[in-house]
């Protein structure tokens, strides 16, 4: 039986969030819930795959690891969000690796079940498209970000769509190691230092991973960030 809070965060999924109840409890009754920690791999490039996952808690990185060894992260998914749902469809096998990068439960969905649940139920194979559409749209802005904007008005970009509020001073905390927070923005670690550094003349300041804003309108001014441009959150 799920408990009633993991359900709440399964009904907050996007894929999810247009369904009934009873169209929802079909979706959990093929479901698996599994807690996973740091360093855990769920799966390697090239493996078949078996099932595509949701985040209740805790990080996933999808990365690729290139010939010299670099790993070059490709996308961090956190509570809420789903993924590896076109791998199941389109070709059958992972195109990257995945790892938990901090411990957390997670929903497992498997191909056979997910793959009957999308036949019977139109509503479902939309809401599917939906989701793959969205990947596709954040890795589209991704590459745009790297080829358009130099590494500090990447980062901040990143801190402002952490966020609460639109104006005003703000304090946060980064939600992963920021050495991740290096690699999801196309940096090394010292560059990240570098750049935390340089953007205290915009009021960041940078205390452990908490990080203070004096001015969310101050930092978009300082690197040519309009508010319209933000999306609603970087783990997408």
């Amino acid at each position: 039986m799920i408990a009633h809070s993991d359900l709440a965060i399964l009904k907050q999924m996007r894929l999810f969030d247009q369904l009934t109840a009873d169209e929802l409890d079909q979706i959990v009754s093929g479901m698996q819930i599994k807690h996973f920690s740091k360093g855990d791999v769920l799966f390697c490039q090239g493996d078949e795959a078996r099932h595509f996952y949701g985040v209740l808690s805790g990080w996933v990185q999808i990365y690729r690891d290139n010939a010299s060894g670099e790993r070059a992260v490709l996308n961090i998914f956190g509570r809420q969000e789903t993924f590896a749902e076109a791998a199941m469809f389109v070709g059958g096998r992972y195109p990257a690796n995945a790892e938990v990068i901090e411990p957390g439960r997670l929903c497992l969905f498997s191909r056979k079940a997910f793959g009957d649940s999308v036949k019977a139920n139109p509503k479902l194979c939309m809401a599917m498209l939906g989701s793959v559409s969205r990947h596709l749209h954040n890795m589209v802005l991704q590459v745009e970000q790297l080829k358009t904007r130099n590494a500090e008005q990447r980062l901040a970009q990143f801190l402002l769509q952490l966020c609460s509020g639109r104006s005003g001073p703000c304090e946060l905390t980064l939600p992963y190691d920021k050495a991740l927070v290096a690699a999801r923005l196309g940096m090394k670690p010292e560059s990240l230092s570098r750049n935390l550094a340089r953007l205290s003349s915009a009021g960041v300041r940078v205390n452990g991973h908490t990080v203070t804003i004096s001015s969310i309108e101050e930092l978009e001014d300082h690197c040519r960030i309009t508010p319209f441009r933000r999306s609603s959150a970087p783990t997408g």
